[in-house]
């Protein structure tokens, strides 16, 4: 028994000791976040950005085991910068690629999302909220969660139809130097033809306003129905503001960059309180859109979790990203950034795509409110 037990402590501590080296370590797959989101720019507030980490971080959380079970790690890369930059898009894309990212998620606006693939060609991209022709033109390793203009302006088009029924006739005031605005109001003029709505002006201007006198001319000599704004939410609300007072029953119309009952300039703007319209977005609000993914879903079931989770129909998709991506890395278990780009290119148009259809808003008395969704 002594020589057994002998045998047994000389073969314990002769074992040779297993080290951290022989534990498999997760691989680390860095995603680059990009976002105008810089505090002196006027279009984000530090609420929003508060907001967008919050969501990165809850998919990170909700994530994690599973990743950890594939074999995975996400290491996060916050890129913020001024949105009156447009090329900051392309630069900060450009070093997130050399510094290795396997991923970039955004920016939201299409013209940034452009620059941001051309400073990136290499590098597998999402943006959240990208809408403009020209993105869904890409190649299959550049995407975007958000419905297309065309089927944004093709939803808004039959709904000002039924609401005027007769052959109504309208105006447009577009920013030409907003890419998605310019394929926004394309769209919807060729949607409006079809149901016999009337174009009878259109107005590109650039910078933050057009000429005011020249649009009160126009606007009083032509007279119309209702009003297409397809630009981003101060300039939207702006506009607005202006010609309602010289004819408060003017309908305006426009697209998903107006804002939401949380964010733009457009809801419970004060020189609003009288005016009433109807807007388009790729995505309802949170509350009604979590339930249409899994992780989502996930979220649902714990209370504490959905009350605390951001409104933002940009939070909501930025938690779709995270679980596209998770679940792209535990089916092809690409082993470096080349491999998940070969799964990406051939497999994440799968994965990628908005479960969410197009949500029709209501402006009433300057309040956007949620009105239904049309899939």
């Amino acid at each position: 028994m002594k020589l057994l037990v002998i045998s047994l402590l000389i073969f314990i501590f002769s074992a040779p000791a297993i080290s951290k080296a022989d534990v498999q370590q997760p691989i680390k797959v860095k995603i680059s976040f990009m976002e105008a989101l810089a505090p002196k720019d006027t279009t984000s507030s530090e609420r929003f950005q508060k907001e967008y980490e919050y969501a990165v971080q809850t998919g990170k959380d909700l994530t994690r085991e599973k990743l950890k079970s594939c074999g995975y790690e996400f290491i996060e890369e916050k890129v913020l910068y001024d949105a009156s930059d447009n090329l900051q898009a392309f630069e900060q894309a450009k070093k997130s690629e050399a510094a290795g990212s396997w991923l970039i998620v955004g920016p939201r606006r299409s013209n940034h999302y452009l620059l941001a693939v051309k400073g990136a060609p290499e590098t597998p991209s999402v943006s959240i909220m990208a809408s403009a022709k020209e993105v869904f033109q890409l190649n299959s390793m550049h995407l975007s969660l958000a419905q297309s203009n065309q089927q944004m302006a093709k939803v808004l088009a039959r709904e000002v139809q039924k609401k005027f029924k007769t052959k109504a006739k309208y105006f447009s005031i577009v920013s030409e130097d907003c890419v998605s605005c310019v394929d926004f109001a394309a769209s919807f003029d060729v949607e409006a033809k079809k149901l016999n709505l009337k174009s009878k002006h259109q107005l590109y201007f650039s910078g933050e306003q057009p000429n005011i006198e020249d649009l009160e001319k126009t606007f009083l000599k032509e007279k119309p129905d209702f009003v297409l704004i397809p630009n981003y939410s101060m300039v939207s609300a702006y506009l607005m503001g202006i010609i309602s007072k010289w004819n408060p029953k003017v309908f305006f119309i426009g697209g998903d960059g107006w804002g939401d009952a949380k964010y733009g300039f457009v809801h419970d703007s004060p020189q609003l309180s009288k005016v009433n319209g109807m807007t388009v977005k790729g995505m309802p609000p949170v509350n009604k859109g979590l339930e249409f993914f899994d992780l989502g879903k996930e979220i649902l079931k714990n209370p504490s979790l959905a009350s605390a989770f951001p409104a933002s129909g940009s939070a909501q998709a930025l938690l779709k990203v995270i679980q596209d991506v998770s679940e792209i890395l535990c089916k092809y278990k690409p082993k470096d950034k080349k491999e998940f780009t070969a799964s990406f290119k051939d497999n994440g148009s799968k994965y990628f795509k908005n479960p969410w259809g197009v949500s029709v808003y209501k402006l009433f008395e300057g309040e956007i409110i949620f009105d239904k969704t049309v899939n």
